[in-house]
């Protein structure tokens, strides 16, 4: 029988062996590397959109926002890492992908490099494997590229005015509204917990080294409970804070009327009776109405930054496989063809559809007894359940510490209410504490 101090010996010895993953930055939904991510993110018992190579390709069509994808992999050699880009590209453009440089330092426009988009795979003249092929000897397989987690971030700036007058100010400007956000939390591959640890270790300080010059301040939404981890977040300078979120189980839309109180099923009743009709497949002109609403709504009650209308109409395009599979990431409501009510619900086919913005005139229509917050956000629900879409996720319900009337609005709807929390970490303290200052000054104090 060992000892405690043989198994602790054995735990050194093993502690010593391990060896951290290599981390990667993917900037380019192309390569072998994507394509493992593709499939670790969309197989993971914890996936979402947000961590999916969905919201990636997304934010490529997102004026406001940077994409930070980091890919942690173990034991295998790196296959392909896909084409690169620019690190300094701005978002919302198309970014340029690196050319090799060529005598002098000047790249050779043309040429086909490894890694340029005409042909990302191709081999440099003169190459072990380009001799093997052309004597037909047979070249050794590849090893299959194992991914041990993964992270993706988004550093969201604020909508610049496109007037010329700000051209110069428009570097500032974004040196004082950019933040990270992190949706969901990391994707760590099965295996101990200490091996985790040093996956999740390894993928914060590549993230946060990346993004802390970049932006103000991280913040993690958890989507799931990553309690256990505390400590490595902490040793990382984030704080925990609780946060509440409101789950609906979408596996049978009966199941789901049935669990709403009887208040919210009345006025989805009262609402299409009056003539409130549900559109899941928004016309541009539709898209801007809605935005118009919710431009209303952010800024007298919500005010908080709200994404340009661009945004709206990416997320109806580009939502990932939603558009593939017949289902709408933005379904609104029409009265008299005059859009009442809309929501944005990006989904991850086979996972679930997430309440991301939602906005209704019921001010002004529930004297006529349509609810058009109620009947948007029902739709929603509906058209999770009638697409085996296992789970409505409502991505937040406030702090537990604080009133919040749009909590009291969702939890009429029924489900399951948790307390994932959020992570919270300051990147730049003076610039944050002047912008903290600005924000509070322009949006209030809350």
């Amino acid at each position: 029988m060992d000892t405690i101090m043989d198994i602790m010996d054995k735990k050194c010895i093993s502690l010593s062996n391990m060896q951290p993953p290599k981390t990667f930055q993917i900037h380019h939904p192309s390569g072998k590397l994507y394509d493992a991510f593709r499939k670790f993110s969309r197989a993971h018992p914890e996936a979402s959109f947000f961590q999916s190579d969905a919201h990636f390709r997304f934010a490529t069509q997102w004026p406001e926002a940077e994409a930070v994808l980091f890919v942690a992999v173990k034991g295998q050699k790196l296959q392909d890492p896909g084409i690169r880009y620019h690190p300094n590209g701005r978002p919302g453009q198309p970014w340029q992908p690196m050319k090799e440089a060529g005598a002098g330092g000047q790249s050779r426009p043309g040429s086909k490099q490894h890694g340029s988009p005409e042909d990302p795979l191709q081999n440099k003249p003169g190459t072990k494997e380009q001799g093997k092929a052309r004597t037909g000897a047979q070249s050794e397989p590849e090893e299959e590229t194992v991914v041990a987690g993964s992270l993706l971030a988004m550093i969201i700036r604020e909508p610049t005015l496109q007037s010329p007058w700000w051209r110069p100010f428009r570097g500032l400007h974004h040196k004082f509204t950019a933040r990270t956000i992190i949706f969901g939390g990391p994707l760590l591959a099965k295996g101990s917990r200490l091996e985790k640890e040093f996956v999740l270790k390894t993928l914060l300080h590549a993230v946060q080294e990346y993004v802390k010059k970049r932006s103000l301040f991280t913040e993690f939404r958890n989507l799931y409970d990553l309690g256990d981890y505390k400590p490595i977040f902490r040793e990382n300078n984030f704080e925990w804070e609780e946060w509440l979120n409101l789950l609906i189980d979408t596996r049978s839309r009966e199941a789901a009327w049935a669990n709403m109180s009887e208040n919210r099923r009345r006025q989805v009743k009262k609402s299409l009776f009056a003539g409130a009709e549900i559109v899941y497949d928004p016309s541009p002109e539709q898209i801007d109405a809605f935005y118009e609403i919710l431009t209303g709504l952010y800024a007298k009650k919500v005010r908080k930054p709200l994404p340009s209308k661009s945004f709206f109409h990416a997320l109806a395009r580009e939502a990932g496989p939603s558009n593939d599979n017949g289902l709408s990431p933005i379904i609104l409501i029409v009265h008299n063809q005059r859009v009442i009510a809309g929501i944005a619900c990006p989904i991850l086919p086979g996972k679930a559809m997430y309440e991301w913005y939602v906005c209704g005139l019921d001010k002004a229509y529930n004297e006529r007894d349509i609810y058009p917050s109620t009947m948007v956000t029902w739709a929603a629900i509906a058209h999770a359940a009638d697409h085996n879409i296992p789970m409505f996720n409502f991505l937040g319900m406030g702090k537990p510490s604080q009133e919040y009337g749009v909590r009291d609005f969702k939890e009429r709807f029924g489900g399951q209410q948790v307390r994932h929390g959020r992570f919270f970490a300051v990147n730049h303290r003076f610039r944050y504490a002047l912008a903290k200052m600005a924000y509070d000054i322009k949006y209030g104090k809350k």
